[in-house]
């Protein structure tokens, strides 16, 4: 075997074990609803129509400050966040969108419909508690949304929230810049 191909092993092995975690941060006054898909009642996402009710989470910490923030003045982003882990189980199946199959603006804001569509339809069908899907900011990294209706949710393990807090430097950067990125 070569090099390359005992690494490729040890990459598959170490992988097939691994719990995936996703986060999610949400402001503290919302801490009893982030989970729950609450969000559906205020509009549409990215890839849900108004009524759907899904959780937006993110592959990293990072990503998931960004997707915030994209949202909101930086100013505000002070003490009143929290983080949220959820730790998917090893043998959960993750539906994951034909990222080919996207509309060429699929990053717009405000998105395409054919993006709600395809959440809704995920949503509706109940094959898999996630589907992973392309971050608008940053494309090479995942978002993945979670459906609190599907049967398997429960066994998601959701651990306490936790204070979050960006460095005050933050501030320096343009918001205008994040939202062309």
């Amino acid at each position: 075997m070569t090099i390359l191909g005992l690494l490729y092993v040890l990459y598959k092995i170490g992988n097939c074990c691994m719990n995936l975690t996703v986060w999610r941060i949400s402001h503290k006054k919302y801490i009893n609803i982030a989970l729950i898909g609450e969000g559906c009642h205020c509009g549409k996402g990215r890839w849900n129509s108004k009524g759907t009710a899904l959780i937006y989470t993110s592959a990293t910490l990072s990503l998931a400050a960004l997707e915030t923030l994209v949202y909101m003045e930086i100013e505000n982003f002070s003490n009143i966040f929290v983080s949220i882990s959820l730790k998917i189980p090893d043998n959960f199946p993750i539906k994951q969108v034909n990222e080919s199959l996207l509309p060429h603006n699929w990053r717009d804001n405000p998105s395409p419909e054919a993006l709600a569509s395809i959440g809704d339809q995920w949503f509706t069908s109940k094959t898999t508690v996630l589907l992973r899907v392309p971050s608008a900011i940053i494309p090479q990294e995942y978002n993945y949304l979670i459906n609190p209706l599907h049967p398997d949710f429960e066994k998601i393990s959701i651990a306490p929230p936790q204070p979050f807090t960006l460095d005050r430097s933050i501030k320096n950067i343009d918001k205008n810049l994040l939202t062309r990125l």
